[in-house]
């Protein structure tokens, strides 16, 4: 199994995610206070590590919705 060394914002966002489901990006941005452009970087990180799952959704405000993967709540059980 791959290791993972997580930033302390990276761990933010995926502990705001396990706690309050899916959000739009926006709604991530909010709750952790990180700016947007700073939540989409970290939220594209987490995509690309299989942390998130990012789609396409017409009732989110920003247009996509983010949730986290059963990877990633497995991974903040043993790390977080």
């Amino acid at each position: 199994m791959k290791r993972y060394e997580l930033e302390d914002k990276e761990k933010k966002v995926l502990q705001t995610l396990a706690q309050r489901g899916a959000m739009s990006p926006s709604q991530v941005s909010a709750a952790t206070w990180l700016l947007p452009g700073e939540t989409m970087s970290v939220l594209k990180v987490l995509s690309n590590e299989g942390f998130v799952l990012m789609r396409n959704d017409t009732n989110s405000p920003d247009g996509l919705l983010v949730a986290i993967t059963t990877e990633a709540r497995l991974f903040i059980g043993r790390a977080l």
